[in-house]
């Protein structure tokens, strides 16, 4: 531990500081473009790992400390009890971090816990402060960090929500001061020479005068426009152009005709709408209850539309709702007009909307906007909602419609001539199930399970004597949500149970944090979606997704009371991802439906589709493992001089031979230069053995290399001189660990 500083010390501590405030500029975007919360527990670990390797404090305690910090703010944010005293946390903890760990193993990246989450980044954070230590005080290089962070920085402008104006300016004169200031301290390292004040003061003062009168003339000098178009709308419609096939390409949206199914698409991400709330949700449009074979239908007109106002409860009740279940709003902001309305599951009231009247289809279940009798398109809107809360036991416990008097012929409707090998396939696949719900559960598990691959192009139309799902499912097995929605809903009611099919739009992309927990999303063409409704009698309609690479957002909380008194866990569905949209989500103008994936558009449990999908289901966590690998290899290189000797060591002591001495010595001169004591192309070898023999006050170099070269010109037997002189080799070795 440092005890003594000189004004070397004090500019060497202007470097981590530096280095520190560079480093905050990759955690600040963290919070607006993800869901990360807390952002400045992490910021602060940062600052402090760097300062405890400034300090030099022992590894042992400098990790103990830190290994507390993370300790103590995992049990702030995660367990809502003291760190010391009542509550056993600490099991639950470390049962937590078990969980997690096996799930990361089983390749369940949806499944692990947000606390295991938090605990990867703090120890990437610890790997990328140690790299930064390492670079400063080893290297004294920091232009490849300082040349990524700029790359970051202008990657996050350009691509996402993220204002990266002033932090560019930041980072440029962050960087050019931490750069000029490690170009001094090598020059006094190669010069042997320790920096006064005066030193550090004539090089650090007109160094910051040059940066700071640089970047102000570039603040306040004209700027000319943009030599290159903005590359995100070029990027966009180059993957339009490339959706495009020979036979017929729809465009991604919302419609009304359902009747044919099938084709090849193009995304479009024309912005529908803004909702500001809190969590993603998927928004509901309408449903249809008959299956033609071809596609949706609807079974009959509504008799009459129901009418309700602004503030007055509305007439759709999709399920049994838990009073005690928080009351949120939604704020809709329409860009492109629609005279229907879209709306969260369980909605309560329309708290505002300019509209004299609202009108609910209770065939189709959507929900039109009027006024003066004339339907009307609003600018804006706002929902208050309840989030559904599903019984566990309630849901397993049904296994038919019992004595509840509800008609559900129109959601049992199948063609009559449907191909009876479904029906065959699904009772194979819900065979070994009891109830409605692990049946519906093993239907929407079967297509992630199986050789079913997300596709956007070549999509086939069925011909006139094919049947849409019987096509999917036993022919081409790819397809978008169209196909993996009304697959499932057949399906079910091939085994009599009420399904139907809804259609609307996913959650949309963050576009901006409000720092009160609610976010805003923007909802294009590109995230219009289809989905399965499945009826249970005592709750009501329930939602599923089979699409592969999706999973159902809406915030379903089980009530695992179960008679036997065990606690079992349940699949309960993650909120979906964010859509990419460089991957567009299939629905299309005509037909009213979509789906949607990962950059790849492919999904499989086989071969390449199946690692293609993988890949774009867990990109965030695949990113961070590689970053962490990366690091850790990046580490192992960077050390190389410090543990080759070691290995080195072990291997040239188990070997004989009369080769053994001149390899030997040939590693010791790649292992000499590592460390910095490199040899001159021009440079004898007793010349460089001097050399070396100053540097570390000894005459061993000299001794190695005089019986090397009795070996190499005067052709002596290396045998016993390799065992004669590897105590001497293996120390000399062993000083360029330090």
């Amino acid at each position: 531990m440092k005890t003594e500083y000189s004004w070397g010390d004090i500019s060497t501590l202007i470097l981590y500081v530096l280095s520190f405030f560079l480093l905050w500029e990759w955690l600040r975007p963290v919070e607006q473009i993800t869901e990360t919360a807390n952002v400045h527990f992490f910021i602060i670990f940062a600052g402090l790992s760097l300062l405890l390797y400034y300090f030099e404090i022992n590894w042992i305690i400098s990790g103990a400390i830190k290994t507390l910090f993370i300790l103590i703010v995992l049990q702030y944010l995660y367990f809502d009890v003291p760190f010391i005293g009542e509550g056993e946390w600490f099991g639950e903890f470390t049962s937590l971090i078990g969980e997690s760990v096996v799930l990361t193993v089983q390749q369940n990246w949806g499944g692990v816990s947000d606390l295991f989450r938090s605990l990867l980044f703090f120890v990437l954070l610890w790997l990328t402060a140690y790299l930064m230590h390492y670079w400063l005080a080893v290297r004294k290089q920091m232009f490849l960090f300082y040349l990524f962070t700029v790359i970051y920085i202008t990657i996050l402008d350009t691509f996402s929500p993220y204002d990266g104006s002033m932090a560019i300016v930041r980072v440029i004169l962050f960087g050019f001061l931490l750069l000029g200031l490690l170009g001094l301290q090598r020059m006094a390292d190669n010069e042997r020479i320790a920096l006064s004040m005066g030193q550090v003061q004539r090089w650090l003062i007109p160094l910051a005068l040059l940066i700071a009168f640089s970047s102000a003339a570039a603040y306040a000098a004209p700027k000319s426009e943009p030599i290159w178009p903005d590359p995100v709308p070029f990027i966009t419609s180059f993957n339009e152009g490339a959706g495009q096939g020979p036979g017929g390409v729809n465009r991604l949206g919302y419609g009304v005709d359902d009747s044919e199914l099938g084709g090849s698409f193009i995304g479009d991400d024309t912005e529908v709408f803004e909702a500001t709330v809190q969590g993603d949700q998927y928004w509901r449009i309408e449903t249809k209850d008959t299956y033609t074979g071809k596609g949706w239908e609807q079974s009959r007109e509504a008799d009459s539309l129901t009418p309700f106002i602004l503030n007055e409860p509305t007439p759709l009740t999709l399920s049994e709702i838990n009073e005690e279940s928080e009351t949120q709003t939604v704020s809709i902001d329409v860009s492109l007009g629609y005279n229907h309305v879209v709306y969260p599951y369980a909605p309560d009231q329309l708290i505002q909307g300019d509209a004299e009247e609202f009108r609910y289809n209770p065939v189709s279940d959507k929900i039109t906007s009027y006024r003066n009798d004339e339907l009307v398109e609003l600018d804006e809107y706002e929902w208050e909602f309840r989030e559904p809360r599903y019984s566990l036991q309630a849901l397993r416990n049904t296994t038919g419609l019992g004595d509840s008097g509800t008609d559900m012929s129109q959601y049992l409707q199948l063609p009559e001539n449907l191909p009876e090998r479904i029906r065959d396939l699904t009772l194979e696949i819900t065979e070994p199930e009891d109830n409605w719900y692990d049946k519906a559960k093993a239907v929407e598990d079967y297509f992630s399970r199986n050789d079913f691959v997300y596709e956007q192009e070549d999509v086939p139309v069925p011909e006139d004597d094919e049947d849409y799902v019987d096509q999917f499912l036993f022919e081409t097995q790819r397809g978008y949500c169209d196909n993996y929605s009304t697959s499932m809903v057949v399906m079910l009611r091939s085994i009599d149970i009420p399904a139907r099919w809804v259609k609307g739009y996913t959650g949309g992309e963050i576009i901006d944090n409000l720092g009160d927990g609610r976010s805003v999303y923007e909802v294009t063409n590109n995230n219009a979606h289809s989905w399965v409704e499945v009826f249970f009698p005592e709750i009501g309609w329930v939602p599923f997704e089979p699409t592969v690479s999706f999973s159902n957002n809406v915030s379903l909380s089980y009530d695992l009371d179960i008679e036997s008194g065990e606690t079992e866990t349940p699949e309960t569905p993650e909120p979906a991802e964010t859509p990419d949209p460089a991957a567009p989500t299939p629905l299309e103008e005509e037909t009213g439906l979509t789906g949607q994936v990962g950059d790849d558009g492919s999904n499989g449990t086989g071969g390449w589709t199946a690692f293609k999908t993988f890949v774009s289901e867990n990109r965030f966590t695949l990113i961070l493992i590689t970053l962490v690998v990366a690091g850790a290899g990046y580490l192992l290189y960077r050390t190389r001089n410090r543990w080759m000797p070691y290995v080195l060591i072990r291997y040239y002591r188990s070997r004989k031979g009369s080769d053994v001495y001149p390899k030997a010595y040939s590693s010791l001169l790649r292992q000499l230069g590592r460390y910095g004591l490199r040899r001159k192309e021009t440079q004898t070898l007793r010349s460089y053995a001097k050399e070396v023999d100053n540097f570390f006050g000894t005459h061993e170099m000299s001794r190695l290399t005089d019986q090397y070269e009795r070996i190499l010109y005067r052709s002596e037997a290396a045998d016993d001189k390799w065992s004669n002189m590897r105590e001497l080799w293996e120390d000399l070795i062993k000083k360029t660990t330090g």
